[in-house]
C-alpha cells in the first residue's frame, strides 16, 4: 500500500511541476513580448526614427535622440554667448 501511495505521490508531484513550468513559459513569452503601440504612437516614433525592435535598441536609440538635443541646446547657449 505504501509503494502505491508513494507512486501517486511522484505522479502528483511531476503533475505540479508541469503546471508551474507551463505557467513561467507563458509569462515569459507576455513578458518578452514586444508593446503593443497605438497608430499614433508608431508615427511619432517613427518620426523620431527611435529603432523598437529590442529592448536595448530602444534605450539606445532613444539615448541617441537626447544627446542629439542636448548638443543642439549647448550650440544655441554658445551662439548666444
Amino acid at each position: 500500500m505504501k509503494k502505491t501511495k508513494t507512486g501517486f505521490m511522484f505522479i502528483a508531484l511531476l503533475l505540479v511541476l508541469a503546471i508551474i513550468m507551463f505557467m513561467a513559459l507563458t509569462v515569459t513569452k507576455l513578458y518578452r513580448k514586444p508593446p503593443s503601440l497605438d497608430q499614433e504612437t508608431q508615427r511619432v516614433i517613427a518620426e523620431q526614427s527611435i529603432d523598437t525592435t529590442s529592448d536595448e535598441s530602444t534605450v539606445d536609440s532613444t539615448r541617441e535622440k537626447i544627446e542629439d538635443i542636448q548638443n543642439k541646446h549647448s550650440d544655441e547657449l554658445n551662439k548666444i554667448e
